[in-house]
């Protein structure tokens, strides 16, 4: 049987002398391995069908829950994240959250679009990597159950001095200290996850809180998810603030 669906490359793995075997991301089939052949050869066809990141439409031949690529017509390389080796590991931070929290066999759109729009955002020099990843980071957590809410401490009329806390049992900040899954957070971290989320933020406030965010949504994708999360790690090592 054959498929065709837009993917992107998550991560590829050398396999027998010429082939690689991908991981790819489609909003339609979810995150799926594919074997692609005779890649690593001088002058390959597909090669650039191989690469990391790379936004195709694949053409997929699929036997007994098997695939194999035999066609691919690219979208986007995204070759300039490359030659940045922060904005890479910012890139690699990303697709190592969708190889988290996606699964076969389902619809992924939203978060298809928020990691593609990610890419988009890490490849154009204007854009900061941290607010970049932690706008993705929001979508991602959105999409697989385990949404923020940004917005629980000024409903309830609590004060955003500078003293709040981060419940990590809610996914939410609040002023209220004595917490059984919670930890102090930063008022700078709060307003950069809020503009991060598009909602209204105080921009002095939000000075030197990037690197933070960073680490409080690193805290909470292990919380929730139980995994490791070794590339954000590597990214706010690499972040300059």
């Amino acid at each position: 049987m054959e498929v065709k669906t837009d993917a992107v490359v998550l991560q590829t793995l050398d396999y027998k002398d010429d082939d690689k075997l991908l991981t790819l991301f489609s909003p339609t089939l979810g995150k799926i391995t594919a074997g692609i052949r005779g890649v690593k050869k001088p002058k390959a066809k597909l090669a650039f069908a191989a690469q990391p990141f790379a936004l195709c439409e694949y053409v997929l031949a699929e036997k007994a829950g098997r695939y194999t690529v035999t066609a691919a017509y690219l979208h986007e390389s995204f070759f300039d994240l490359r030659t940045d080796v922060e904005r890479y590991y910012a890139a690699c931070a990303a697709a190592e959250i969708v190889r988290t929290v996606a699964v076969e066999n389902e619809h992924f759109e939203g978060l298809f679009i928020g990691f593609i729009e990610c890419l988009k955002s890490l490849v154009l020099a204007g854009e900061d990597t941290a607010e970049a990843v932690a706008t993705f980071i929001l979508i991602a957590l959105r999409e697989s159950g385990y949404p923020l809410d940004l917005s629980y401490l000024e409903e309830c009329g609590g004060d955003i001095g500078e003293k709040i806390w981060f419940d990590f049992s809610d996914g939410r900040f609040t002023s209220f200290e004595r917490l059984q899954a919670g930890e102090r957070a930063s008022v700078s971290t709060y307003h950069i996850l809020r503009k991060c989320a598009g909602l209204r933020f105080d921009e002095n406030a939000a000075l030197g809180g990037k690197k933070r965010a960073l680490r409080l949504l690193k805290a909470y994708l292990i919380e929730k998810t139980e995994e490791r999360f070794d590339g954000l790690g590597e990214l706010i090592r690499l972040y300059e603030e």
